[in-house]
């Protein structure tokens, strides 16, 4: 147990630096292997798949889905913001991006990336912010919910924007694999084997009240850090086989990566940016303006790699294998200026 947690919070803080290794070791073997990529192609399809579903998983299993209602009836105007700002302005910004790409699949790929919602591992950024945990839990799953038709509908119409055919089966199979099929298995194992463990009834924990930690909590504490080393895990197998299948484009054209992450760092200002605008024209504190910067920031790129391979192909998911190379460093960057983002908001919410 004290091994996993030291594995987990070593790969926690150098995940920047595991990312771009990924990176880097994947482009020379793709680049030598190229052929291999092209011949196997189906093969290196199902490997994306499997791999993206698995850095899913543990995120679905720690959701705490019975927390959303009474937070989200709490926190009406905040919940608005984030959801605007997540399902409206992002992906809007995006396509303009997208358009200037230079391939239309690849932009396709960044529409997905910029569509899909944030995981439970986002939580994290929330937490270290000593933000409010209870609101972000409930933004990532009301978020889930409103990709599993938002996300496929922004894919569809910026495919159709630069006619390229999608079929509509293409896009409801990718939402149901990518999405739904997660969240249902996570929740299933969650429910059947650590909430039936923990012999308690289906209800919200009440340790973050203060009290006693539930017997949920406790199993939940014990199993993170094996979830954490999972996820990361996958993550960078995965990332390495999505660079490592395109290594030959990024060299030919490197030009093309450092489009795609000066275009996410744009979107990421423009979202910190009006976040606390928005914080301070509604008199939002501190703790729930972390909640939200953090769930509108950070997008779980899984998602996008599945939802981009299986609606036209592995191509497509080659923002999804560059943004997580900057995402960490933009979340921890903020975290790091917590203190101005309190002055800036009057030191609203310091003491809820």
């Amino acid at each position: 147990m004290a091994s996993a947690a030291r594995i987990a919070a070593h790969l926690k803080k150098y995940l920047i630096a595991y990312v771009i290794l990924a990176i880097l070791i994947a482009l020379p073997i793709g680049y030598y292997n190229a052929g291999f990529f092209k011949a196997h192609k189906e093969i290196v399809k199902n490997v994306i798949l499997v791999l993206a579903i698995g850095t899913l998983l543990p995120s679905m299993i720690q959701l705490r889905s019975e927390r959303m209602g009474g937070e989200l009836r709490s926190k009406l105007k905040e919940a608005a913001v984030a959801i605007t700002i997540i399902f409206v302005v992002t992906p809007l910004i995006a396509m303009v991006f997208a358009a200037h790409i230079g391939d239309k699949v690849i932009g396709i790929g960044y529409i997905a990336a910029n569509s899909v919602p944030a995981s439970s591992a986002s939580v994290a950024y929330v937490m270290l912010a000593e933000g409010n945990i209870e609101l972000a839990t409930a933004l990532v799953i009301l978020s889930i919910l409103i990709a599993l038709f938002a996300a496929p509908a922004y894919i569809a119409l910026y495919a159709q924007s630069v006619h390229v055919a999608l079929p509509i089966t293409a896009l409801v199979k990718s939402v149901v694999i990518a999405l739904l099929l997660p969240l249902v298995l996570g929740q299933a194992i969650r429910y059947c084997f650590i909430k039936r463990r923990a012999g308690e009834p289906a209800r919200a924990s009440e340790s973050s009240g203060g009290s006693v930690p539930s017997a949920e909590d406790r199993i939940m504490r014990r199993i993170k850090p094996y979830l954490s080393i999972w996820t990361v895990t996958f993550m960078l197998a995965l990332i390495g086989v999505l660079i490592a299948n395109k290594a030959r484009l990024l060299i030919s054209n490197p030009g093309l990566a450092l489009y795609i992450i000066s275009a996410q760092l744009v979107i990421y200002a423009t979202v910190i940016l009006s976040l606390i605008a928005a914080s301070r024209a509604l008199g939002i504190g501190y703790r729930e303006h972390m909640a939200m910067t953090f769930i509108s920031l950070t997008k779980n790129e899984s998602v996008a790699a599945t939802m981009a391979v299986l609606a036209i192909g592995p191509t497509a998911a080659l923002p999804a294998a560059l943004i997580p190379a900057i995402q960490p460093l933009v979340a921890t960057l903020y975290i790091s200026i917590a203190h101005t983002v309190r002055r800036v908001l009057g030191g609203r919410g310091k003491e809820q």
